[in-house]
């Protein structure tokens, strides 16, 4: 017989099982983790683990979500907070907000590579019910900041995206990549903004 978990322990495993993702997705990718592994890395079984998610997609995809809300929402804050400074400023240091988080989490090789097939691999009606892409979460952003565009949305969209892939080459570029992206948002918000 199962056992019941209380709201507290439920929470709990909530929680580990979306840390579990994140861990497991910065370093080894969805396709290499097992049901086994995640459930294990949460402290429970396998199959109390399908009484949390139906599949580690379906994890995934919460995990996925969780991050982005991070993400995109310390962006607002920083918008929302720092009246102060132009808008041109303000957008610079969001966009550079949402790099910072995402940065943290090493996730733009899992968003790049594997997201694509994790939306695959869902239902339809999970995705559109549960998933909020990037681009639109960026526009969300440039409509509640009030900005004026120079292009059209997707392609400020698209600018913000690209921007952010840049973060995966860091190792690549060395010591001066924390210049180069700042030089990088602030002539893209030069041209993009009005």
């Amino acid at each position: 017989m199962a056992t019941a978990f209380s709201p507290q322990e439920r929470e709990r495993i909530r929680e580990s099982l979306l840390d579990a993702a994140l861990k497991s997705a910065a370093s080894q990718g969805m396709r290499h983790a097992t049901v086994d592994e995640l459930a294990r890395e949460a402290g429970i079984s396998k199959g109390a683990f399908y009484r949390f998610y139906q599949s580690k997609e379906h994890l995934f995809l919460s995990m996925l979500e969780r991050t982005h809300e991070e993400m995109y929402g310390s962006a607002e804050k920083v918008l929302a907070e720092r009246t102060d400074l132009p808008l041109r400023e303000r957008t610079m240091q969001a966009i550079l907000e949402v790099f910072r988080v995402a940065e943290t989490y090493n996730l733009i090789p899992f968003i790049r590579e594997e997201v694509p097939l994790l939306l695959r691999r869902l239902p339809d009606d999970v995705v559109n019910a549960h998933y909020i892409t990037d681009d639109e979460r960026i526009k969300r952003l440039i409509l509640k900041a009030g900005a004026r565009l120079t292009t059209s949305m997707e392609t400020a969209c698209i600018t913000v995206r690209m921007l952010m892939m840049s973060i995966s080459f860091r190792q690549d570029v060395g010591a001066g990549f924390e210049e180069a992206l700042r030089l990088m948002v602030e002539g893209a918000c030069d041209r993009v903004l009005a």
